[in-house]
This record gives C-alpha cells, structure tokens and sequence, in this order.
C-alpha cells in the first residue's frame, strides 16, 4: 500500500488556502492542478509503497518518537514556490512554529532510516497548494505570488499525526487514515 505520514489541515485554514487557490487561479496564467480542499496536508514523510511488515515498524517507530513530542501550536504563513516564484512547479504556504514540525521530521526521518527509508534531503515544511503543469504567462504568475507572499492561512494546534493510504485514481488520490498518533501522551 502507498502510504505517508501528515499532520491534518483545520477545516478553517483549508478554506483560507482554497481562497488563496482562486486569486491566483484568476490571473489564468497558466495551468495549475490544485490540491483539492479536503487533500490539503502537511507531509512528515512519504514512504511510498509498503508492505504489511514494514507499515507495523513504521508504527513501532512513530510511537517511539512521539512520546518525546508535546502538542504546539502553528502558523500557516506565507507563499513560495520550488523552485522559485519566477520558475514555479509546486506552489505552497509555509509553516512557522519555532522549528518544532522540523525537528519532529528530522527525529522521525532518523528512525525510518533505520528501516532502511531514505532520509530526507534539507526538508522544508510546507503544504502543496499546486503543481504548475504549464506557465502561460510568467510575469502574471511571478506577479500573483509575490502579492501572496505574505499570505497568513491561519493558527492551529498539532494535536496528533495521522498514518495514511493513498490510492491515486483518475479523479485524484484518494487518502485513508491508517493509524493515529497522539502528541503528548
């Protein structure tokens, strides 16, 4: 089963993206496949596809880190590009909470490691809010982002994080939640 490991969207942020997803969808400068509202995540970890042995390690791993970790508080500010606003092919917003989701990946991407995943190259925290499939106009597109850089999305409490499945169709993937995990127990 494919699977990655994320922290939940509020429905109220995924709202105030979805917003941010129109003002730049009406500049029609380009094509742009946007995260659908209830996909809207934030990525610890993608795994990939995995069997039934290694999604119980996972757990096992997950559990033995999370313990270290209390629920925080986040910030969905800003909006950026990669690997530029002047070359965009993901849009995102970023993330601001004094480096806590960054060390919650880095602790959690030294135990996968251990399970033979890959670690992760200078992760930045972000959501995915699109993909550029196809600038039509640049300076409209460069334009529209740089108005929205300093795009705030809203405030939210990291209560848990959520083991899941993800089943691509022709429609868009479709998420499942596996297992979850509370912070602070």
């Amino acid at each position: 089963m494919r699977t990655f490991l994320a922290i939940e969207i509020e429905d109220y942020i995924k709202n105030k993206i979805n917003e941010t997803q129109h003002i730049i969808q009406e500049k029609d400068a380009g094509k742009i496949k946007y995260v659908e509202t209830e996909n809207i995540h934030l990525t610890l970890k993608f795994f990939g596809e995995i069997n039934e042995d290694q999604l119980d390690d996972i757990k096992k791993a997950i559990n033995k880190i999370i313990v270290k970790y209390d629920q925080y508080s986040l910030k969905v500010v800003n909006l950026g590009a990669f690997p530029n606003i002047y070359r965009p092919r993901v849009i995102w917003t970023g993330i601001k909470d004094n480096k806590v989701t960054s060390n919650l990946i880095r602790d959690l991407d030294n135990e996968f490691n251990k399970l033979g995943f890959r670690k992760e190259k200078e992760y930045v925290p972000h959501i995915t809010i699109g993909r550029v499939k196809k600038i039509e106009d640049k300076e409209e597109l460069s334009s529209a982002l740089k108005l929205l850089k300093k795009r705030y999305h809203g405030k939210m409490e990291v209560k848990k994080i959520c083991l899941k499945s993800s089943k691509l169709t022709s429609d868009g993937p479709i998420y499942k939640n596996i297992a979850e995990f509370k912070l602070g127990d």
